[in-house]
């Protein structure tokens, strides 16, 4: 093997770069940049093969990064179900409220299943503008008037349970007021009750 010769100059030089590289490879993120560049010089060098490699500190903290990611994910994902789930709640909590009320303003069933239809058709979620709607498009009734006849006869035979008050008002040539009144009072009950919906 023929023997080369270098000049002093040249060995510092050689030696230098060795000691770096030397250096730069006991370090971990040196050794990481070398192989960067090694990489895109030479890529068929096992050196350049490490930067595929991931650092197991490095692969522990993308792990701790992306768990930390979900669970921040998952904790949105919880808080806005909850809040969803809360407005919901609410919502159904006001239209039983609307419904009751209803009730207590002696709708039927039937009237009440109609402001459910026109709530779900129409996409309406107040129960009272859905109310309002219904017995807008309601046709006005007709009052009604007893025995069908249009007069009141004070002889036909009195109707069941109100024949006392009658026999008095009779007696007293129609004069007793308490009991007039006491008569007009059932008898705009009866009309209103039945002009509900």
């Amino acid at each position: 093997m023929a023997q080369i010769e270098i000049d002093e100059a040249e060995l510092l030089r050689l030696k230098r770069v060795e000691t770096m590289v030397g250096t730069a490879l006991k370090n971990p993120v040196a050794r990481k940049q070398l192989a960067r560049a090694v990489k895109e010089i030479s890529p068929d060098d096992p050196l350049a093969k490490e930067v595929d490699k991931v650092d197991p500190i490095e692969q522990r903290i993308l792990d701790a990064e992306k768990a930390n990611a979900d669970l921040r994910k998952e904790l949105a994902d919880d808080k806005a179900s909850r809040e969803h789930d809360a407005k919901i709640a609410g919502l159904r909590a006001d239209q039983e409220r609307g419904f009751d009320e209803l009730r207590r303003q002696k709708w039927t069933s039937d009237g009440i299943e109609k402001v459910k239809k026109v709530m779900e058709e129409k996409g309406i979620l107040d129960v009272a503008i859905a109310a309002t709607w219904v017995e807008s498009q309601m046709p006005p009734q007709n009052p009604l008037t007893p025995g069908g006849s249009g007069t009141w006869g004070f002889m036909d035979a009195p109707p069941e349970g109100g024949g006392d008050d009658i026999k008095k008002l009779i007696e007293s040539k129609g004069e007793d007021n308490a009991v007039l009144h006491k008569l007009a009072q059932e008898a705009l009950a009866e009309v209103r009750g039945t002009s509900r919906r």
